[in-house]
């Protein structure tokens, strides 16, 4: 499971070298931290920046939804003694400063389309993980995630539809 992890998200400095051997769920919740954590930001950014209604709701609704996420996976994380880092990884963080640097439709393409390639992973990883781990507390965080990963892959397919019907005719 730990190679899935790893080749579902890219190594970053603060998930390369831990202090010591880490466990396959331990990756699985250092990298679903981080992806709380950037998805936090990036929903708070489109329920601000957003310029299609849908883009905004889905960022209120991707914000709210990761911060509970992420009380579970503190909590997991705390009971098997993992240590998660304070930032999201790298390509997160670049990901966030162009959302930044963009506004208006451009910020909405933006947000749905990476949003939907976010999503597409985290259900790939789900089922590796629902697959291959062993600990129940990891289990039950990801059978408790899979609805709204697809819940969620929904409304960003409809919000890419809404997007594409809205943009102006050339």
């Amino acid at each position: 499971m730990a190679a899935a992890v790893l080749a579902a998200l890219p190594v970053t400095a603060a998930t390369a070298a831990p202090a010591r051997p880490v466990s396959p769920e331990a990756e699985f919740l250092i990298a679903v931290h981080q992806g709380n954590l950037a998805q936090i930001t990036a929903g708070r950014l489109a329920a601000r920046k957003g310029e299609v209604s849908s883009v905004r709701k889905l960022g209120k609704r991707f914000a709210a939804y990761h911060r509970r996420l992420d009380a579970q996976v503190r909590a997991a994380a705390e009971a098997l003694e993992v240590r998660l880092p304070a930032v999201p990884n790298s390509e997160q963080l670049t990901l966030n400063e162009q959302y930044q640097a963009t506004s208006g439709r451009a910020f909405d393409t933006l947000f749905v389309s990476s949003q939907l390639s976010a999503y597409e992973r985290a259900a790939k990883l789900a089922r590796i993980v629902l697959r291959t781990t062993t600990d129940p507390t990891v289990r039950k965080i990801v059978v408790t995630a899979a609805p709204a990963i697809e819940k969620n892959r929904d409304a960003l397919t409809a919000a890419r539809n809404q997007i594409a019907l809205e943009q102006p005719r050339q």
